[in-house]
């Protein structure tokens, strides 16, 4: 239904390229690693970074011997804490951002980590390996440590990077004294849920209903953020899929509506828009193409007709600073009751979730999840 593939092109011509030209094949998927090495009785620490392809061993390259006085030699440990003679202690955490299916590299997010010396929290979120189609910029594959200096080595761009290309390394002055101690991370024992832990943030007024929403989803929040997003069973089996979908719904006792769901999976239009309209309303006459062209973050309601109503994104109570084209929602019975649980396409997007109830004449927010994350 809608034409917006063009945003999908040049990943195409990509893969049309490597199935013409098999020897610039890339592998099926590939893995960033991130490790820390601590040289002991010396005062000096590495963290290094390298890819996988598929499933092969985890080799890190090798640094001048000058950078980092042959440390980068150790095989590979596979850990994220270390000390150093001096005592201080080394800790490491490394990330990638969001992988879309679509856009010019999409499946290739960057890649970044976070440093603690010392409890110290020194680097947040360093990105050490470009994606998205930045492919020209350097990646890091190794930082030495020292009391007084960092020394950052990077690798020019090639499509084997980093284990080829250049090796360049700069020093960068470092006093531990002028970086705070974590709280978050060092704080009390015990004071910090533990990551991927779903709590119940302001703003839920049923949280009896909401607790009992977590023991249905005990994987949590995975699938809003897919085209099966219809957990309730809601919509025709034989729909499944398509752009637009219809049920007839009660949304109170005696009170019918049609439940239309609108979605879009593609760099424009990646969520779902839900409309209520009357059981009598032909939605094929009234959905167009043309309402998706607005430039505006929030929906056109104006150009539905009397008694529809809009649920999505960019509504007070429901992800006020995200467009509606990036929010998904599922659909959940709970006690009976039809319920949307809606999350943001961008998974970075505060609150992790929100549970809405569909009324006669539009919603209300029920529950807003969020979820423990990792700290970076």
């Amino acid at each position: 239904m809608l034409n917006r593939d063009l945003y999908a092109l040049p990943a195409f011509i990509i893969f049309l390229c490597i199935l013409i030209c098999p020897d610039i094949a890339r592998a099926d998927y590939s893995t960033p690693h991130a490790e820390v090495v601590c040289q002991p009785g010396h005062n000096v620490a590495l963290v290094r970074f390298t890819m996988t392809a598929d499933e092969e061993p985890i080799v890190y390259r090798q640094l001048p011997t000058s950078a980092d006085q042959g440390l980068s030699a150790a095989p590979t440990l596979g850990q994220s804490n270390c000390t150093m003679a001096n005592g201080w202690t080394l800790r490491l955490r490394d990330g990638q951002k969001q992988a879309f299916g679509y856009g010019m590299g999409g499946g290739d997010p960057p890649a970044f980590f976070s440093l603690w010396i010392a409890k110290r929290k020194i680097l947040s979120r360093k990105q050490w390996k470009s994606g998205f189609g930045v492919d020209e910029a350097p990646w890091l594959i190794g930082l030495v440590i020292r009391p007084d200096r960092l020394s950052y080595c990077y690798a020019a761009h090639s499509y084997a990077a980093p284990d080829n290309g250049v090796i360049t390394c700069r020093d960068e002055a470092f006093q531990l004294i002028r970086h705070e101690i974590d709280r978050v991370e060092y704080g009390t024992s015990g004071r910090r849920p533990p990551v991927g832990t779903i709590l119940l943030a302001r703003g839920t007024s049923e949280p009896r209903l909401c607790r009992k929403l977590l023991r249905l989803r005990p994987k949590g929040f995975q699938g809003v953020g897919t085209t099966v997003n219809d957990t309730a069973n809601v919509f025709p089996v034989e729909t499944a899929g398509q752009d637009i979908n219809i049920a007839t719904v009660e949304v109170s006792p005696g009170v019918r509506r049609k439940l239309v769901r609108w979605s879009g999976i593609n760099h424009y239009f990646d969520g779902d828009l839900m409309l209520l309209a009357p059981v009598t309303a032909d939605p094929s006459k009234i959905l167009k193409e043309s309402m998706l062209d607005d430039d505006g973050d929030k929906f056109p309601a104006d150009k539905l007709p009397s008694g529809w109503s809009v649920i999505a994104g960019s509504m007070p109570g429901l992800y006020p600073d995200v467009s509606w084209r990036y929010v998904h929602f599922d659909t959940q019975w709970i006690d009976g009751k039809l319920y949307l649980l809606a999350q943001a396409t961008n998974l970075q997007q505060r609150p992790t979730a929100i549970l809405v109830q569909p009324l006669a004449n539009g919603f209300k927010s029920v529950c807003v999840f969020q979820r423990v994350e990792p700290n970076f």
